[in-house]
């Protein structure tokens, strides 16, 4: 499979552009654009440009480093740079569209933003993909074919996942028969509120009569049997949702304690998932934050790397204020779940409320998803519904089914309101 990303960048013009130019600009890139195998598509509004540039790392970096020098406008802000799964835009060299305010003011989420036209370079990572969301399914879509090179600052490169850090000395080794585990899974939903669907379920690793097993397992995670115990854990989890019919979303938890081969592992899991039937952007891994520390590079570069092949990943017990918050920018997760210190009896504690607006509010830049989890009483999730959260997991809404999948997410048809 070969790798790709996505970059997307805006900017403003510097000049006047009529029709006639941006016609022009569009054909004189058009010849670059297939040599290098690069997609994408450009929009232009009241003087401000957003571009998505897709292909190969080296290749789209170089071309929005050559674009990011072009006089013809200013202020370039990279708004996205991440690995992609495959292309949004394979069937355009670059697609352009000019786009009007009234337009931009039909989707849900940047109406209040291109208020007073606004322009491009106040974009954030959450309105930007909703606006390439529209063009996704269709609205707008290529009115003129071509590119223009337009592009890039400094950007750093793609790190590869080729070294891990060195390991501590292991702890002496724990006696476990991995093929006869005596586990088995429970799986629990987390909940689309406003759309009354499952979006994903959890599988929670139980011993084979429905009871705990972190007790037995969590000294093996962290010691010389984490990867295989995680290979098996995985392979069972998946083997069972596939089983069950599961076709939404499938969370995994991931331990990042003692792994030196997790590129290794995370590209098992894809292959697996694959074997029975689900695609890569079906499985989120869910790693606990406290296992985020320390040096952050090579893991940071492996997650990147399997989230260009498909994975999605998820930081779990997310509670430890703004000092948290750089955990996101280090690993650029796809979604965030909060730790039940923060959930619980939010309506009634202002400060833990500023807290996690402050999180909603970072989410929703970078276009990450944000899941209040552990949620108990019907006031915690009026709260969060008040703050447009949308993602709960709680046994208010579903309790975990024992090697069952719960369809009965009634409940939530008097929150959507």
């Amino acid at each position: 499979m070969s790798e790709l990303m996505h970059l997307i960048y805006s900017s403003a013009a510097t000049q006047h552009f009529g029709r006639d130019e941006l016609v022009e600009l569009l054909d004189r890139a058009r010849t670059t654009n297939s040599k290098l195998d690069i997609s994408g598509m450009l929009l232009y509004i009241d003087g401000s440009f957003l571009q998505v540039l897709e292909g190969a790392p080296d290749q789209v970096d170089a071309l929005f480093s050559h674009i990011a020098k072009d006089s013809r406008h200013t202020t370039v802000v990279t708004i996205i740079r991440e690995p992609i799964a495959k292309r949004t835009f394979s069937d355009w060299s670059m697609g352009f569209a000019d786009v009007s305010t009234d337009d931009l003011n039909e989707i849900d989420g940047l109406n209040d933003f291109f208020t007073g036209e606004a322009c491009f370079t106040g974009l954030g990572a959450g309105r930007t993909k909703k606006l390439l969301n529209a063009f996704k399914s269709g609205r707008w879509r290529s009115r003129i074919e071509g590119i223009t090179p337009p592009a890039t600052p400094s950007v750093a490169r793609e790190r590869e996942p080729s070294a891990p850090p060195t390991p501590d000395p292991a702890p002496p080794e724990l006696a476990l028969d991995i093929e006869n585990l005596a586990v088995s899974f429970a799986f629990q939903p987390i909940v689309d509120v406003a759309n009354q669907q499952i979006s994903s379920y959890e599988a929670i690793v139980k011993t084979d009569s429905g009871g705990s097993a972190e007790e037995f397992l969590s000294p093996h995670m962290a010691g010389p049997n984490s990867g295989l115990l995680q290979r098996e854990l995985q392979h069972r989890a998946i083997a069972l949702a596939a089983k069950l019919g599961l076709n939404t979303g499938l969370t995994l938890k991931y331990s990042a304690s003692g792994i030196e081969e997790a590129d290794q592992l995370m590209s098992e899991t894809l292959e697996i998932g694959e074997r029975y039937g689900f695609t890569g952007n079906q499985i989120t891994l869910e790693i606990d934050q406290d296992q985020l520390t320390g040096d952050t590079s090579w893991f940071a570069a492996v997650i990147q790397k399997q989230r260009g092949l498909g994975l999605r990943f998820s930081i779990d017990h997310f509670g430890d204020g703004r000092s948290g918050l750089s955990l996101i920018d280090a690993y650029q997760p796809d979604s965030v779940a909060l730790n039940r210190n923060l959930v619980t009896g939010i309506e009634s504690h202002g400060a833990r409320q500023a807290i996690v607006r402050g999180v909603i509010q970072t989410c929703d830049d970078l276009g990450i998803d944000l899941i209040a989890k552990h949620v108990e009483t019907e006031a915690e999730i009026a709260w969060f519904r008040y703050e447009g959260v949308e993602l709960f997991q709680g046994t208010i809404i579903a309790p975990p089914t024992f090697e069952k999948l719960s369809g009965d997410i009634g409940y939530t048809e008097r929150l959507a309101a």
